[in-house]
């Protein structure tokens, strides 16, 4: 089906996720293009994306948009458990598909799809996107220049790091449930770039583990050595790695060639003719000007606007258009998308089942189960999730701990409670949750991430909380706050915190986890003239210990050196982990703290001084500096960083009240808990940081993602657990 030239091709998208919003915005650039369909199943959405690119039609399925629209061409940015049927009713329907990676999950369904669009004359194309970055670009046509030789083999690795659209979604993100799990999903971009050279997979040799860097065990790291017609091949792809990579590497006759897509970079070393001393000692000036003139290149196409994100599509995109106008093959290869399908079905022949994305994960094993109340234990999974179900389990309370889906787990299986998966942003799974319970410990709170995630998280969840609890009937609620809800920066220095000091009144100033806790301390307030069921706000002061770096209390790290925004003379309020966690228990178990709010600190008065001195420098942290940022400096580089802003609109905001809350010290004391209950800290907070500290650095070293919680506290809660 041939286009003359002159003609306008009627464009649709199926599916207006992240990188629909660049198939549409380089759409626009293309002359006799024009975008008139949009369809989505999630109709608002697909609402907003039309609006925001002035398109017409908007369907709630592939079907509805062909049905109401004619159309030329489809571009499929669904899911990949939708690419197949998507596309094969739009070749049924005679219009040419762009289709993103991967095509399908079978060689059949891949088969059958070329075969319908060499039936009707149409164009398929997968969006193989590096192929045409233009630093590959650049590279092919060096080595297709015969420049380098024939290729011998390639290198191409991926270190993947759990972006915020996978971290921060609202229940389990579709990656996570593809055949093969997570890395499913970029398997594509490798495998297309190896294969490019290597031909077809004679010979394919997988290597697989799950080390448990990504939920419920599925596989985190693979390796594939690839023995192809024309040349060799290795691909790894990992989620191991804390530094995200993405580079493929051409060994060829005489020479190499390297692509680094994380800095769009590439280097061409042919070899050279110069003497083997010459060439060693030369060689890093020629790599280091190259490195050096791209980098410098690529800054001066970011300030001009130049530079970005899915460059191969802006180039592929024009020739799979010039195709379909010319009748002329597509600008990928049938041959390349079938070979790179044949691997994938290869190399995730054994793929792990779907996740687990809401409700029962693990049932209880818990033994010596003593007391009748069923608790419920919000964010489980977290930092101080898994202490408070440690003590809770030690004191014979039968447990039900909820975590989102892609949590890890490990160290709640190994306490033999029931896990329960959810997103406590979900009423419904909130809901589910409480069912049978007759206390909620509700600890889930958003701390990194977006604004709008964090304070979904806080604020909905509180409230999904509250409402769960009275529809399934629960008796006791106890809901951990944080000092941070307190307006520091109207404390005078050195002021003592009760639970009558003024909250904050302008929390949008102080950054989104402030926000997010003010917010949901006003939905925990409003419950607590409540008899049933009965509020406990709980307020820790800065809560440490347990395997958190003893550093993290005085600010960021910048290599060995912390910046310390305050003076020695800073009064520090800190808490140990394990003494919440007894904390929390003491509370559920006495009726008579019911309604109230408690602070919650170690009694031990300290400042920043005391602490660098009688806690880092005793213990076996190795090399750390700490850098003291006076006040006057800070709130110079602030008001530098406004007028950097107003005037380019980039850098970084921080407002006064920010500011303040970090310099301003404070002490509290937890004088009404201990005598409404009788709860007492563990000894010297400062003794038993230094003494965590040090037997962590002598014992072997974790690689758990949960591995906040001492070894030994953990055995000694396991001897509950059924065998």
């Amino acid at each position: 089906m041939n286009h003359r030239r002159e003609e306008e091709l009627r464009v649709g998208i199926v599916g207006c996720g992240h990188v629909a919003e660049y198939h549409a915005r380089f759409l626009r650039t293309l002359p006799g293009v024009k975008l008139v369909g949009i369809a989505d199943v999630q109709t608002e959405a697909a609402q907003r994306f039309a609006q925001q690119h002035g398109v017409l039609t908007v369907g709630h399925s592939v079907a509805n948009l062909l049905d109401s629209t004619r159309l030329d061409v489809l571009h499929v940015t669904t899911p990949p458990a939708f690419h197949y049927a998507s596309a094969l009713a739009a070749l049924e329907r005679k219009v040419h598909v762009f289709l993103e990676k991967p095509m399908a999950f079978t060689v059949g369904e891949v088969t059958h799809l070329y075969e319908q669009a060499g039936n009707a004359g149409l164009c398929l194309c997968p969006d193989f996107i590096n192929l045409f970055h233009p630093r590959m670009q650049q590279v092919l046509r060096s080595i297709e220049s015969g420049e380098l030789g024939r290729a011998v083999h390639v290198d191409a690795e991926m270190c993947l790091d759990l972006g915020l659209e996978l971290r921060e979604g609202e229940g389990l993100h579709w990656s996570h449930r593809l055949p093969g799990g997570f890395l499913r999903d970029y398997a594509s971009h490798l495998l297309y770039l190896a294969l490019y050279f290597t031909g077809w997979p004679v010979d394919l040799q997988v290597s697989r583990k799950a080390t448990g860097t990504l939920p419920q065990g599925v596989l985190d790291h693979l390796a594939v050595q690839v023995n192809g017609e024309r040349c060799t091949a290795s691909v790894l792809l990992s989620c191991l790695s804390r530094r995200s990579s993405y580079r493929v590497r051409v060994f060829c006759e005489n020479g190499f060639a390297e692509v680094d897509f994380e800095s769009q970079t590439a280097l061409i070393k042919p070899r050279s003719g110069w003497p083997r001393k010459v060439s060693l000692a030369l060689g890093n000036f020629a790599t280091s000007f190259s490195l050096s003139s791209q980098a410098t290149a690529n800054i001066t196409n970011f300030i001009r606007g130049k530079l970005v994100p899915y460059a191969g599509l802006q180039t592929l995109l024009p020739r799979f258009y010039d195709s379909i106008r010319a009748g002329s093959p597509p600008p990928v290869s049938r041959e390349l998308a079938t070979a790179v399908t044949v691997a994938e079905e290869k190399i995730f022949a054994d793929a792990t089942p779907s996740l687990i994305a809401r409700g029962l994960y693990a049932p209880s094993v818990q033994a010596g189960v003593r007391r009748s109340e069923r608790v419920l234990v919000t964010g489980a999974s977290g930092y101080v999730g898994q202490q408070v179900v440690q003590a809770l389990v030690k004191d014979g309370f039968w447990v039900r701990a909820m975590a989102r889906p892609t949590s890890p787990l490990e160290r709640l299986k190994q306490l033999g409670v029931e896990i329960f998966l959810g997103d406590i942003r979900s009423p419904e799974d909130m809901k589910d949750a409480a069912q049978g319970m007759q206390a909620i410990i509700h600890l889930a709170a958003g701390i990194q991430g977006s604004l709008q995630t964090i304070v979904d998280t806080c604020e909905r969840g509180t409230q999904n909380v509250a409402k769960a609890a009275i529809q399934q009937g629960a008796r006791r609620v106890i809901y951990m706050s944080s000092l941070s809800v307190y307006d520091l920066a109207k404390l005078r220095s050195g002021q003592q915190i009760s639970s009558d000091s003024l909250l904050e009144e302008k929390p949008e100033q102080r950054g989104a986890y402030s926000l997010g806790k003010r917010l949901a301390e006003d939905v925990a307030l409003a419950q607590l003239s409540h008899p049933l069921p009965a509020w406990t706000i709980v307020r820790p002061s800065l809560i440490v210990g347990g395997g958190r770096d003893l550093l993290a209390p005085l600010g960021p790290k910048l290599g060995n050196t912390v910046i310390c925004m305050s003076s020695r003379r800073k009064r520090l309020a800190l808490v140990h982990v394990s003494d919440v966690a007894e904390a929390m228990v003491q509370i559920l178990q006495h009726e008579n703290t019911a309604g109230k709010v408690y602070l919650l600190s170690h009694p031990e008065d300290l400042t920043v001084g005391q602490y660098i001195r009688n806690c880092v420098r005793r213990s076996a942290v190795k090399g750390a500096h700490v850098a003291y940022v006076p006040y006057i400096v800070s709130r110079s580089a602030m008001l530098m960083a406004a007028l950097v802003r107003k005037a380019t609109g980039f850098g970084p905001r921080l407002s006064k009240r920010q500011l303040l809350s970090m310099y301003r010290g404070y002490s509290c004391v937890s004088a009404e808990l201990l005598a409404d209950t009788g709860w007492q800290p563990c000894g010297s907070l400062l003794d038993r940081l230094v003494r965590e500290n040090d037997n962590r650095s002598a014992g072997p070293p974790t690689t758990s993602q949960a591995a906040t919680v001492q070894e030994a506290e953990y055995a000694e809660a396991s001897v509950h657990v059924r065998r």
